[in-house]
């Protein structure tokens, strides 16, 4: 769990909940070939494939049909995917002819920049590189995918492969060389063609779960679909070195010609499998519903007060984003999540429900198979509590709130104590509402006490929130584990919270500093190449006249 880093004092994710998507060493071979581990999770098949025949013999075939459309081809760790990492067989391909004819150091940093992206990739298949990194290299640990740092790896063989076809160009390759690329890649596409057992015995870890008919009919579709792109991307290959060494031969084949052949390979390559994961039926009319409104919707949404939040329980209720098209959900899917936020789900909300919890996220409605269910014990935007319970750490906090009246004591940590004025209770009522939600990032509420007190806020707390009281900024503390709290004094008063990351407004501004300066040097270099050529042109028009 979290709580466990927490109180080791360490800040970001959890390491095995961030290595999840870590990249198999074998899975690499997805930058070649495109369906070496079965292509994703959801793989829609033809009906020629042996997945259907079997089901079509159990079910029928339009009960087939519709099964084969989002059948789980994907067999390696991953917990699942939308699809591989396909860097493209031409570029491989160029990418490594780049190795041979590319001369410089440019050869060599995009070599040690496409072999780092690849060895982070790997997370927990590369325990003694990326456990190390985990725990030293800066911001690493905020990051759950390891398999994204591939972009460095794609880009870096895109580069490199692109100055291959710049040498190419000048005539500076060697048919030799060629022949040796199309070898090392070439030869890996046909042997895996020839031999796909060698990758493998295509068994998912979740393949359990299937009846033994559908295992095996699964298992053989996985197998013909790398037999199928190994076969098509040397097929690619093949074409991309013919032409390369007809160029070579023939002086009559134009640059331009080349350049234009070998960008429609790469684009039909790189076209047809893209297409297969981003298709027509991820597309919709701009003005189309993406969302229809159910019933349970319509009655929530007859509430006039915006000012709630909703828990739908007939769906996948932590993956499905649908709840928060119409509401403030409770749950919903980001691929970005907060670790404390997660641990509330797997303490209190996933397997059984805790009212305590449900009522300080101001939960005012519940949806159910059974219909919308009104919570009228929901906290509201805000409140304010009597007295504070301290607690060492992070773990002692977690457990606390699921037996606390949060409602009258908020659970804090022991950290937050310079924060918060000691022994800081309320005897008598005190109010505290939302005013206005400008949007998620800027809120506004007002407050009125006869007495100085802790106001609670149910929204999630995270460092780059700033409280501001009348205009003045005042320190912001976490309580309940993940909400906001700042202490207000006596009397009426204005609040305000804004989201500003002061981080991210540097960044901005060097980001825009960077590009200012970008722009000009490519001006100032178009500037001084426009005045050598007129000078050229005119010491020519002198030589000429002469």
């Amino acid at each position: 769990k979290g709580t466990e880093d927490s109180k080791a004092g360490k800040s970001g994710l959890n390491r095995d909940y961030a290595f999840q998507w870590s990249y198999g060493k074998t899975e690499t071979m997805t930058l070649l070939i495109p369906n070496f581990y079965g292509g994703s999770s959801h793989y829609e098949m033809d009906t020629d494939c042996e997945t259907y025949q079997k089901v079509k013999n159990y079910a029928g075939p339009a009960q087939a049909k519709q099964f084969v459309k989002s059948l789980p081809t994907y067999w390696g760790n991953q917990p699942f995917t939308s699809g591989p990492v396909y860097a493209g067989a031409i570029i491989c391909f160029l990418f490594v002819l780049g190795l041979f004819v590319v001369k410089g150091p440019e050869r060599w940093w995009l070599l040690a920049t496409m072999l780092i992206g690849i060895l982070l990739s790997w997370g927990k298949n590369l325990p003694w590189l990326n456990n190390w990194l985990f725990d030293y290299l800066p911001l690493y640990n905020k990051f759950r995918t390891p398999s994204m740092s591939l972009v460095m790896t794609t880009t870096a063989m895109a580069m490199l492969g692109m100055l291959a076809l710049r040498e190419i160009v000048e005539r500076k390759v060697q048919t030799r060389d060629t022949y040796i690329a199309m070898a090392i890649t070439g030869g890996l596409c046909l042997l895996f063609a020839l031999f796909p057992g060698i990758a493998g015995n295509f068994s998912s870890p979740f393949d359990y779960q299937m009846p033994d008919w559908l295992r095996s009919a699964i298992i053989a579709d996985r197998r013909q679909m790398l037999t199928a792109d190994a076969w098509r991307s040397f097929g690619f290959i093949v074409l991309t070195m013919l032409c390369i060494v007809a160029y070579i031969k023939t002086d009559k084949f134009k640059s331009g010609l080349l350049i234009a052949i070998m960008g429609l390979l790469i684009l039909t390559d790189l076209w047809a499998v893209d297409k297969r994961f981003l298709n027509d039926g991820h597309f919709v009319p701009k003005k189309r519903d993406l969302v229809t409104m159910t019933d349970a919707d319509k009655q929530i949404l007859a509430d006039k007060d915006p000012n709630y939040r909703v828990l739908n329980l007939t769906t996948s209720t932590f993956n499905d984003a649908k709840t928060s098209y119409f509401h403030k959900s409770v749950g919903g899917y980001s691929p970005a999540k907060l670790r404390r936020y997660q641990d509330i789900i797997d303490y209190y909300l996933a397997d059984h429900i805790n009212m305590t919890v449900l009522n300080m996220l101001n939960t005012r409605y519940v949806i159910t198979q059974q219909g919308v269910q009104y919570n009228p014990t929901a906290y509201g935007n805000a409140w304010f509590v009597r007295h504070i319970d301290w607690v060492d750490n992070p773990n002692e906090e977690i457990a606390a709130i699921g037996d606390t009246n949060l409602q009258e004591i908020a659970v804090i940590d022991t950290c937050w104590r310079s924060k918060v004025s000691e022994n800081l209770t309320m005897s008598q009522p005190a109010s505290i509402h939302l005013t206005k939600y400008a949007n998620p990032g800027n809120l506004f509420y007002e407050s009125e006490s006869s007495e100085t007190g802790l106001a609670v806020f149910s929204e999630v707390y995270y460092k780059t929130w700033k409280a501001y009281i009348d205009g003045t900024e005042v320190p912001v503390v976490r309580a309940n584990y993940i909400l906001r709290a700042i202490e207000i004094p006596a009397g009426k008063h204005t609040i305000e919270f804004k989201c500003h990351d002061d981080l991210l407004s540097s960044m901005q501004i060097i980001s825009t500093i960077a590009s200012i300066l970008i722009v000009l040097v490519v001006l100032m270099i178009i500037v001084y190449k426009t005045i050598v050529y007129i000078k050229e042109n005119k010491s020519n028009a002198l030589t000429d006249d002469k």
